[in-house]
């Protein structure tokens, strides 16, 4: 009977060790699930960040290829930006978009706009729509237009091309920065 008695108690013990490590792990993945989301934000604006740009890029032309449709990365540059005047303008145009769409922060003075099944006509007309909130924030700012499948068919090289016209229009906006309301396009 002793013996019974000694098993049933080591059987309790194990159960009740399983039970605490199911918890932790189970509180574990919690934390991880959240440190990821946090991930996809930078802490100091509120925006997406450029890393998570690049995910969902992936993800768009991906589905673009199975479901044939159009995706367009709009980027935005603004010489000499307030990080704050930024931030607000990634937020403020977060919330003038399609909830589809998604704003990005793109390094210290830019943006990027995610849009989603649209064409590169399409993005010149949500630009001509946001150009009144864009100049409310600030005087200079550039533009660039990335589409898919017209410009890239490999989600490497339309990242690599969006990335390339905007440091390159970003560029040419510090350079010829003269403070005036101002834009540049750059396709």
């Amino acid at each position: 009977m002793d013996d019974i008695q000694k098993l049933k108690t080591a059987i309790d013990d194990l159960q009740n060790r399983l039970r605490e490590e199911v918890q932790l792990r189970t509180e574990l993945e919690r934390r991880c699930h959240l440190l990821e989301k946090l991930a996809y934000r930078d802490p100091a604006s509120g925006l997406r960040t450029e890393t998570y740009l690049h995910a969902r890029v992936r993800e768009e032309i991906e589905r673009s290829i199975r479901y044939p449709a159009s995706t367009t990365l709009l980027t935005l540059s603004v010489p000499d930006a307030v990080d704050d005047i930024l931030s607000r303008l990634g937020m403020h145009l977060t919330d003038e978009l399609r909830s589809t769409d998604q704003v990005f922060s793109l390094n210290r003075r830019g943006l990027a706009i995610l849009l989603v099944e649209t064409p590169e006509d399409g993005a010149h007309r949500v630009l001509d729509r946001l150009r009144a909130d864009l100049e409310q924030f600030v005087k200079e700012y550039g533009y660039t237009i990335t589409s898919f499948p017209v410009d890239a068919n490999l989600a490497d090289d339309f990242m690599n091309l969006a990335i390339e016209r905007h440091k390159s229009m970003s560029d040419g906006l510090q350079m010829g920065s003269s403070g005036t309301a101002a834009s540049q396009s750059y396709n």
